[in-house]
């Protein structure tokens, strides 16, 4: 018996509406970027015990103040600070498409538009990217594979713990080092002389070693998260 007019089954091509915006090349870029990443978080935390080691010398009069200075001014942080822009301008695309996608797929009743991939990052609490992480979560749940276009059900889906993961090192872990190199910059670049410069770089270097170390596993951790939506998104799309 054949199908009546306008009949359109489960999982054929048909059954998703408009054409689909890739993100494979992008996902791809910004895996690589990321590994690219952990290795200068790595020198990081080098840098930082070589700052250490540096303040204590010149604390021991090892070294002369000139020294430590231009110590200083030499570090891995600029270098670290350059890779996160084309991280996070590859991350927004990545996610205001597959945003665009949803509706393609059938996903009634979203909540993040594709223009919250680029604003999801700027709106408060900026700090610790509540909106982002529930914009994950969205993707996550309207990215799967089995659910048949149209289906509320998407909505009730299960997230990874990749997603909850990611928030907790990327949003919430981070609180405590932004207040604790607050209280370092505050130190720092007030009017002090070198030797208590020296001081509160000998101070906090165990604090500053154990967030970048904090760092380099988020990293990863989102490298594993990049891949995992990237597949389930694109087995949904089927983006070969």
């Amino acid at each position: 018996m054949s199908p009546p007019p306008g009949y359109v089954g489960y999982g054929s091509p048909q059954a998703y509406s408009g054409a689909f915006q890739g993100i494979r090349s992008i996902s791809k870029a910004m895996v690589v970027l990321l590994w690219i990443y952990v290795p200068l978080q790595l020198l990081s935390i080098f840098d930082q015990l070589r700052l250490s080691r540096q303040a204590s010398r010149f604390l021991d009069g090892t070294i002369s103040e000139q020294s430590f200075k231009d110590s200083v001014r030499l570090n891995a942080s600029s270098v670290v600070g350059l890779m996160v822009v084309p991280i996070a301008v590859l991350t927004m695309v990545w996610m205001y498409r597959m945003a665009a996608n949803l509706p393609k797929l059938g996903r009634q009743g979203r909540t993040w538009a594709p223009g919250w991939g680029v604003a999801s990052w700027f709106v408060p609490p900026c700090a610790v990217y509540a909106v982002p992480w529930l914009m994950f979560k969205e993707l996550w749940k309207g990215s799967d594979p089995a659910c048949a276009p149209g289906d509320p059900a998407w909505k009730s889906g299960r997230t990874s713990r990749l997603v909850t993961w990611w928030w907790v090192l990327y949003g919430l872990v981070p609180i405590l080092s932004i207040s604790s190199n607050a209280q370092f910059i505050n130190e720092v670049s007030s009017d002090q002389t070198t030797l208590e410069r020296a001081k509160r770089y000998h101070d906090y270097a165990g604090s500053a070693v154990f967030f970048a170390a904090v760092g380099i596993v988020a990293t990863i951790v989102y490298v594993r998260l990049v891949r995992a939506l990237s597949s389930r998104h694109m087995e949904s799309t089927r983006e070969a």
